[in-house]
């Protein structure tokens, strides 16, 4: 398989060397870049050798009169412009005539073959300058035959969506290559071309059996192209490079600043998340690629002020998820607040609402598209600052194999996190850290720090309702073992003094659930609380489970979809793991008992049914990443 340059090589050598009088073939899906290599590689790299390519689409061509016209303008476009531009030369169309100004300006680009002009176009202009185009068929072939092909390739694009027979085609094409030694170069999506039907035949013992088969007029097809077409290339573009390029042309500074941040391989950062999204979505359409990008500039060049790059990456990435996604069904829609996020986009880059709408409605929010970009912030920054301290975590942990650089280092750095207001330790886990803090007390280089961080940790613990889980681990817990009697009694003094600033309570600390209200009161909670939950992990141990189980039948389907929204929202993290991963047990408690509530015919609603098996299907997905 040939890589762009090598195509563009053997393209050169068939131009310059090729003896077959015969055409060849680029095939490809649809939507992986052959139009844009033909029309920014392949027609620059010719171009520089001083050879002249036109570039025609069959789409929308109903004879080989219109084809034949298509050709003529491509190929005549310089000359052509060059001699209406003398024709209406005059200051007064110069001044006034702004069509006028543009050819005299781009005509020489738009002959060039970087902007190659289209028939209607030509037409226009033709028209505009008194000079007829609709020529009887007897003039045209005046006109055609007027033109030197020698060292000219004809590109012939969607040989697949032409409204021509297929069969006509080839045959044109045929004549062009054997009988006037033109280089023609087809382009087409063959699979959209090449048909089967299954027929019945009876074997040899006289059973009856289905074989795949090769449409009459595929085989017709295949024939003519045996005789027409030397060799068929399929094409291969390199989707990093393909990618990128796509990105740097919009040239902004959005996509710019993107780019600028690359993988330890040296490829763009962007670039690799986008492939690894179309990897995710199995499609790898460069042309809903390059949708997706031009919706994404218009939202940011609407929004209110500028906006953070990583939340640029984030939303050009959900939106070609989507892009991509509407390229194999163009139908989908948003459903619900819960699923659609994930569905429409992808579990690592959900889609935004406000981006959905203006993709398909081109409405665009801009105030709902900033407090989005503010919650995606203030979650990434929590995210973030988790495992900034889990690295600082780890080198306490370890303190005896470390320096005392590294040591003191990590200690300031989980009093700075302790100081913070958000809570990023799990409670439970205060002992094992005030354990390991005097424990290394005398490996940092100033041991006053220690009792800095002893007292920040009594002042989260202050006041706080811990459940009997959290009491367990506050007492009992892993750790390192003390070996002077001075830290024992250090340690068994601040943790009695830690117990005794808290308030310890029989149920869960996010409180007893008995009526739908108090369900409803439970996924607020989880909504406004969602980096203290977070924080805490072990968020679904604190539920109490057999409240919800027995509250659940009571409540509204838009109540049960609301919970469900709300937990959704607090695991959507992609490494919530990290942080959540000890909730898998409550939550497959949760799962089984609304699964076993639907089977015992508790349920008497449709709906609230299908809301349920819905909750049933996000908890699998949730343990399935808690894992």
């Amino acid at each position: 398989m040939m890589n762009t340059e090598e195509l563009t090589a053997y393209i050169k050598n068939y131009l310059e060397n090729d003896k077959t009088r015969s055409a060849i073939m680029l095939t490809g899906a649809w939507g992986r870049g052959k139009s844009y290599y033909i029309q920014n590689v392949l027609a620059n790299e010719l171009n520089k050798c001083n050879y002249d390519i036109a570039i025609v689409s069959l789409y929308g061509l109903k004879t080989i009169a219109e084809l034949n016209k298509s050709i003529y303008l491509e190929l005549r476009a310089k000359k052509t412009l060059k001699k209406l531009a003398s024709k209406k030369k005059n200051k007064e169309t110069k001044k006034n005539n702004k069509l006028f100004n543009w050819l005299c300006k781009h005509g020489k680009e738009a002959a060039s073959g970087t902007a190659l002009l289209g028939k209607t176009i030509i037409k226009g202009v033709a028209g505009f300058f008194n000079v007829p185009v609709e020529f009887s068929d007897k003039d045209l072939e005046k006109l055609y035959t007027s033109i030197n092909l020698n060292g000219k390739l004809i590109v012939l694009e969607d040989l697949e969506r032409s409204g021509i027979d297929i069969i006509e085609i080839m045959g044109y094409v045929n004549n062009l290559v054997e009988q006037d030694g033109v280089k023609v170069l087809l382009v087409a999506n063959e699979n959209e071309i090449i048909k089967y039907e299954v027929k019945e035949e009876t074997d040899k013992d006289g059973k009856k059996i289905q074989k795949k088969v090769s449409t009459k007029i595929t085989e017709e097809y295949l024939r003519i192209k045996e005789k027409t077409v030397s060799d068929t290339i399929s094409f291969y573009a390199d989707i990093n490079d393909s990618v990128e390029n796509i990105l740097r042309l919009f040239n902004n500074h959005y996509f710019n600043e993107a780019l600028k941040e690359k993988t330890d391989a040296g490829i763009p950062l962007i670039v690799d998340e986008i492939e690894n999204v179309m990897f995710e979505v199995k499609c790898y359409n460069l042309r809903a690629l390059l949708y997706s990008c031009q919706k994404t500039l218009d939202m940011f060049l609407k929004s209110l002020g500028d906006c953070e790059i990583s939340y640029f990456r984030f939303v050009l990435c959900s939106n070609t998820a989507f892009a991509l996604k509407l390229s194999q069904n163009s139908n989908l829609e948003w459903t619900d607040n819960i699923k659609s996020p994930n569905e429409l986009g992808s579990y690592h880059f959900p889609l935004y609402r406000c981006c959905y709408d203006y993709i398909k409605r081109q409405f665009f929010d801009s105030e709902q598209f900033k407090r989005d970009e503010s919650a995606y912030i203030r979650q990434k920054t929590f995210e973030v600052k988790q495992k900034d301290l889990q690295t600082a975590l780890d080198i306490l942990y370890i303190f005896y194999e470390r320096t005392e650089t590294e040591v003191s280092a990590a200690v300031e750095k989980i009093y700075e996190y302790l100081k913070e207001k958000e809570n990023y330790f799990p409670l439970g886990q205060y002992s094992k850290l005030a354990n390991y803090l005097i424990a290394a007390r005398q490996c940092v280089n100033d041991e006053k720090i220690i009792d800095s961080c002893k007292e920040e940790i009594l002042n989260k613990l202050h006041g706080t309702v811990l459940n009997n889980e959290v009491i367990h681990d506050l007492t009992y817990h892993d750790g390192i073992e003390l070996w002077t009697d001075k830290q024992k009694d250090e340690y068994s003094a601040f943790k009695q003094e830690m117990l005794k600033d808290t308030k310890v309570e029989s149920i869960v600390v996010l409180g007893k659930i008995s009526s739908p209200d108090d369900v409803k009161k439970l996924a607020d909670s989880i909504c406004d609380n969602f980096e203290r939950y977070v924080g805490g992990r072990d968020f679904a141990g604190r539920l109490d489970m057999d409240g919800i189980l027995e509250t659940l039948p009571n409540c509204n389907a838009g109540l049960i979809g609301r919970l469900r929204g709300a937990i959704m929202q607090l695991y959507r993290s992609v490494n919530i793991a990290d942080f959540l991963a000890a909730d898998k047990p409550a939550l497959t408690l949760l799962k089984e008992g609304i699964a076993k509530m639907i089977a015992d015919g508790k349920i008497d609603d449709k709906v609230k049914a299908l809301q349920l098996k819905w909750f049933i299907g996000n908890l699998d997905d949730i343990i399935t990443r808690l894992s």
